[in-house]
């Protein structure tokens, strides 16, 4: 089951993966189409549309929904996935202008990932992607299904949620290989990122100068500027896959541990940032890397320097207890700076934990067990909701 869960959560992509949905339901209709364009138009959920506003397009250092449209539409592949935007280069961008006219994009009052492109030339296609960012859930060629597959979002969640923090400390210590490969992976084209950014001057993690919250701006600064740079995302982003998988990574490597055991801590900050955010949504009022992917690398750095399961699930606690109001305002070169406050985080508080000095019960909503606190998350970020659609009116404007 946690297999099955981990190749759900965790695959390459490149770019934010909200444009990139949008552009990957582009690329499945346009396949399905005749005859000359006339129109695209996408409708998306309001959290789709607030992280795709502001954040940059991979090759093109651009924002806007409708480049990445159109950019989908003239060099995007439905077999590409995530990586729809790989064939990018500046050569096609004085195409995709061209195009922009014939594209409409707006959102509707939906809380589920949910986008509906219809393409529209000599005949008619309508794509859906639903619940995840790669799941092409529908399509529809005049009027006829060629493909029907929606899932309800709460069986992925519930699947998930079946599980416990214990399955996963025991599962990490004898992982399937494919698995364990895929970490492999993940490592190298996360901190291959990250020392890109790291020696760019204007990179956020750059003017931080050294340690390890700087490498994690640095390659979340990377890519949200729009570099056409793959990212191994986690449980539907890349900023969390920079965030968990970079900081366990660095921290065993700069205390000379050997690789293995890197690895399964690794693994180990995947897990734990998919199972949280299991409770509180792919896309959420709450950020995800600045306060749980911390929470899952908080659990990787304690697992690294000798902590128990019991210390392992308090620095869990401790992340979450202090950093769970961090507001996502949608993706952009900003969310670095969250990211790398969520890891100086992330080390406090297994340096607590392993000290077994922790948040106490009841101070805010931190509960004894962490697997209450998670749960009540669950309550409060469905609280937090109305914040999504008020943030909308000022990402954008000065």
């Amino acid at each position: 089951m946690i297999r099955e869960i981990f190749f759900d959560n965790v695959k390459l992509s490149y770019g934010c993966t909200e444009p990139v949905a949008v552009g990957l339901s582009v690329a499945v209709g346009k396949e399905y189409l005749k005859g000359e364009l006339k129109s695209i138009d996408v409708i998306m959920d309001r959290n789709t549309y607030k992280n795709g506003l502001e954040v940059g397009i991979p090759g093109t250092h651009l924002h806007g929904f409708d480049l990445a449209v159109a950019l989908a539409y003239l060099v995007g592949r439905p077999e590409y996935g995530l990586q729809v935007f790989k064939d990018v280069d500046l050569n096609v961008l004085s195409k995709a202008y061209e195009l922009k006219d014939k594209i409409k994009v707006s959102y509707e009052n939906s809380y589920n990932l949910h986008i509906k492109t219809k393409l529209e030339a000599d005949n008619e296609v309508l794509v859906e992607i639903t619940d995840s960012h790669d799941n092409v859930s529908k399509i529809v060629v005049d009027g006829n299904e060629i493909r029907n597959t929606q899932t309800s979002v709460n069986f992925k969640k519930d699947l998930v949620k079946s599980i416990s923090l214990n399955d996963i400390f025991e599962y990490i210590e004898n992982p399937d290989l494919d698995v364990a490969d895929v970490v492999k992976n993940g490592i190298k084209f996360n901190v291959d990122a990250v020392n890109e950014g790291i020696k760019k001057e204007g990179n956020f993690g750059y003017a931080l100068g050294e340690g390890i919250p700087a490498y994690v701006a640095a390659g979340v600064d990377e890519r949200m500027s729009g570099e056409l740079i793959p990212i191994m995302t986690v449980a539907g982003s890349g900023n969390q896959g920079i965030a968990s998988i970079v900081p366990p990574t660095l921290y065993g490597r700069e205390n000379e541990m050997p690789e293995e055991k890197i690895e399964k801590a690794v693994l180990l900050s995947i897990l734990v940032t998919t199972y949280i955010k299991a409770f509180t949504g792919v896309l959420t009022p709450v950020c995800g890397a600045g306060s749980i992917a911390s929470a899952g690398s908080s659990a990787a750095i304690t697992y690294l320097a000798g902590g128990n399961a019991e210390q392992i699930k308090n620095a869990i606690n401790n992340v979450l207890a202090t950093l769970f109001g961090m507001t996502c305002d949608g993706a952009k070169r900003g969310c670095a700076l969250k990211a790398s406050i969520g890891t100086q985080m992330a080390l406090n508080a297994s340096k607590l934990a392993l000290k077994d000095t922790n948040i106490p019960c009841g101070n805010g909503f931190a509960a004894k067990d962490v697997e209450e606190t998670i749960r009540r998350i669950e309550l409060l970020t469905k609280s937090l909701r109305q914040f999504d659609q008020d943030v909308i009116d000022f990402i954008g404007h000065c």
